[in-house]
């Protein structure tokens, strides 16, 4: 039997990386208020509830405050933001209650903090602003300090019932009280023979009267027992199966496999994992085997909160059929040295069957996308992209020449998108060039080209000029060809001598400078991202389907094949990325110098997104 891997790939639509980076930036950060006077915003009603709070941070706040209050938050250090440190004992000092509803609630956006009142597109509540301020204090409100309030209030005979409502305590910072406290009798016992960190406890203990008190970071605990099943499920003919192993593992921030089992399908398709005493930050990854191809799950983690989690599997069968196998959309980058053209065309590719491509011969060792060359093409390199971002194109060393092209070996899972491919090559330049090569697949989305505003231009009729873009780089051309649906090859004609060419960080470089280096498809495809991308058709979509949220086949690969385009999946698909890579390596299918350059690349990658 063959062991096959193969993740799910990156949906690449461009632009949603300027979307997310927007939205880094408009990241939900809370500005510590230090030594405010209080406010005059109208105290809650009733006494706010962190639990309910707790579910609106994770929601809407986690993403720059971190799931530990630390201000970690992966889109605030994306954006370069300082969010205020919630667990950080100095913010709950200074921060003022009714002051931190009124950044909620109108926002902060010098720092880089939306409204979540009514000026928001989804507005919280009044209540919900205060359950939100309720968990802030929850986070640097340990239960030993609650604790120790409460004991010292009872050594000194306080009577709580005759301390300061709530408009009291949500109205005025620690760092205010305590100075009250030196000059009012506020709680009804002498505190002059107190410390200041005793005082403190007496505030933890006297706000936490006012408000239903959770541990935020409880959720980070061992889980003492929990529990990942599911149902394994043909994503071909919706059919439950019925037989078979499945193999569930655990991972590490390290990287580190930690945990590994096997059990068996039952008769109702269903598989269960019971597991003890389980570290908070494993991602579990499961796999299981049909026909020749191994499948996988989603990445997932338990907690505290969630202990318990469902892990549907989808397998699929398998077509040779090739008329499932669409181009989404096809993209030219051309930029010049001396000499010599260097091209990068990003391919999307699309497999509109419910079952895997494992190409016409049925055995995907003998290929199956294919991709068609120029003649004279050197300096050739395949890329495959797992993420939504342009150090996600890694080496894919899986493709194989044959006599009409290349094809790839790695199986073409259903879907949109199911594969996002960078082929870079080199031709002779000399005033002009007929580029032209096969297409396997229709285009269903057209195709497009960019590159330098210098002199060079396209001259065939069906691609259509989008003028030039300036960025700081330099001017950038663009092209748009609507009419490649029937077409079997792709063809454009340049004319002209470059008056520049470009180095690898995008500077314009006289034509016979010294300096030879290209703009690659990295850097290229970094270049149109920079100027927002011209493109404004849109991306052909498929209908959703069950299909679609599966991870497909793995594929022996000696590189790590794509993996979801979710954010909230880049931890999960980057670890089972590193996780194949070393199955690669084990197995003999990479040198050392190969697997230790790609696991860094990965590592790096993962080690962003974790922290």
């Amino acid at each position: 039997m063959k062991n096959n891997r193969h993740f799910a790939p990156a949906d690449l639509r461009l632009l949603v990386v300027f979307a997310a980076f927007a939205a880094a930036l408009m990241g939900l950060l809370w500005q510590p208020a230090t030594r405010l006077a209080a406010q005059d915003t109208v105290v809650p009603e009733t006494p706010p509830n962190a639990e309910n709070g707790l579910l609106i941070y994770y929601e809407r706040c986690v993403v720059c405050h971190g799931e530990l209050g630390d201000g970690q938050g992966t889109q605030a250090i994306e954006a370069g933001l300082e969010p205020a440190t919630l667990a950080d004992p100095a913010f709950k000092l200074t921060a003022v209650p009714s002051v931190m509803f009124d950044i909620i609630s109108n926002g902060n956006l010098a720092a880089g903090m939306p409204p979540f009142g009514t000026a928001s597109s989804n507005p919280l509540s009044e209540a919900e602003i205060w359950d939100t301020i309720a968990l802030a204090y929850s986070f640097s409100t340990r239960p030993d300090e609650i604790a120790a309030g409460e004991a010292l209030a009872t050594e000194l005979g306080a009577d709580t019932a005759s301390w300061p409502g709530l408009a009291y305590w949500f109205s005025r910072s620690n760092e205010q009280i305590l100075a009250e406290l030196d000059s009012e009798d506020i709680l009804g016992i002498d505190v002059s023979s107190l410390s200041e960190a005793e005082k403190l406890s007496l505030l933890d203990y006297g706000r936490s009267l006012h408000y239903t008190y959770t541990d935020p970071l409880a959720a980070f605990a061992p889980i003492e027992q929990a529990t990942i099943g599911g149902q394994v499920i043909n994503g071909s003919t919706n059919e439950t199966v019925t037989e078979g192993e499945v193999r569930l593992r655990a991972f590490t921030a390290q990287l580190e496999e930690m945990y590994s089992e096997t059990t068996t399908v039952g008769e109702d398709g269903r598989f269960e994992f019971q597991i003890e005493d389980v570290p908070a930050d494993w991602v579990f990854l499961a796999d299981v085997t049909y026909g020749d191809l191994t499948f996988n799950s989603d990445a997932v983690q338990v907690s505290n909160i969630q202990p318990t989690v469902d892990l549907p599997m989808f397998v699929f069968d398998t077509t040779t059929d090739p008329s499932v196998v669409v181009i989404d959309r096809l993209h030219l980058i051309i930029t010049f040295s001396e000499e010599r053209v260097t091209v990068s065309e990003l391919y999307v590719f699309t497999n509109t069957a419910a079952a895997v491509f494992v190409g016409e011969s049925g055995d995907f060792a003998e290929g199956t996308v294919k991709i068609g060359l120029p003649t004279g093409a050197d300096n050739i390199s395949f890329q495959r992209g797992f993420g939504t971002t342009l150090d996600t194109f890694i080496p894919a060393t899986n493709f194989v020449q044959t006599d009409t092209g290349w094809v790839d070996t790695t199986p073409l899972r259903p879907g949109a998108s199911s594969l996002n491919l960078l082929v870079n090559y080199d031709l002779p330049y000399d005033d002009g060039l007929l580029l032209a090569h096969p297409l396997d697949y229709t285009v269903v989305g057209g195709a497009s080209v960019i590159m330098a505003d210098a002199g060079v231009n396209i001259t065939d009729s069906a691609w259509v000029s989008q003028g030039a873009q300036a960025t700081a780089s330099g001017s950038f051309v663009s092209y748009i060809n609507s009419s490649l649906a029937q077409a079997d090859a792709v063809s454009l004609t340049l004319d002209g001598r470059p008056t520049q060419i470009l180095d690898a960080q995008g500077n314009a470089l006289a034509v016979r400078s010294e300096t030879n280096e290209l703009i690659i498809g990295g850097v290229a495809l970094a270049a149109m991202l920079a100027v927002g991308f011209f493109l404004v058709q849109r991306w052909r979509t498929y209908p959703e389907t069950e299909m679609e949220t599966a991870v497909g086949p793995r594929v022996t690969t000696t590189a790590p094949p794509q993996t979801a385009v979710r954010r909230r999946d880049d931890k999960s698909t980057l670890l089972q990325a590193i996780a194949d890579l070393d199955d690669a390596y084990e197995a003999g299918e990479l040198d050392e110098a190969e697997y230790q350059q790609q696991r860094q690349v990965l590592k790096e990658r993962l080690t962003a997104v974790w922290n």
